[in-house]
């Protein structure tokens, strides 16, 4: 297995101190993807190719659908990844809800790993042009 988002949602879990924050998901969400706060005020899996409008938030907790609310962590310590590296930088990409240890179309930095499966969350735009 190689570094990426843990796919197994009964798993994924926001830890000590971890901020949370209830949004609508405006599109299909899995737990543990990277969610973008949209244009219109949803929140949907976070894709850099296409950023006009839209801000990174953090980790969906569950999954959820269209319409359905659905809680993220926006800030702190959540288990999510696998294979990560501690003291590694996070950032969206190119690919849907998933992270990656280099930047995608856009520079957006999602957080830093503090251990294999944990993900310090804290989300920051670096090129938003």
């Amino acid at each position: 297995m190689a570094f990426g988002r843990n796919t197994t949602a009964e798993l994924i879990k926001p830890l000590e101190g971890a901020v949370i924050r209830r949004y609508t998901a405006g599109a299909t969400i899995a737990a543990g993807e990277i969610v973008s706060l949209m244009a219109d005020g949803y929140v949907d899996p976070a894709n850099t190719t296409d950023f006009t409008a839209a801000c990174v938030m953090g980790i969906a907790l569950k999954a959820a659908v269209s319409g359905d609310r659905v809680d993220v962590v926006v800030y702190g310590p959540v288990v999510c990844l696998t294979e990560g590296t501690p003291a590694a930088l996070v950032y969206a990409s190119d690919t849907a809800g998933e992270p990656a240890e280099s930047v995608g179309t856009k520079d957006v930095l999602v957080g830093v790993t503090e251990s294999a499966t944990v993900l310090f969350v804290r989300p920051e735009f670096i090129d938003r042009s």
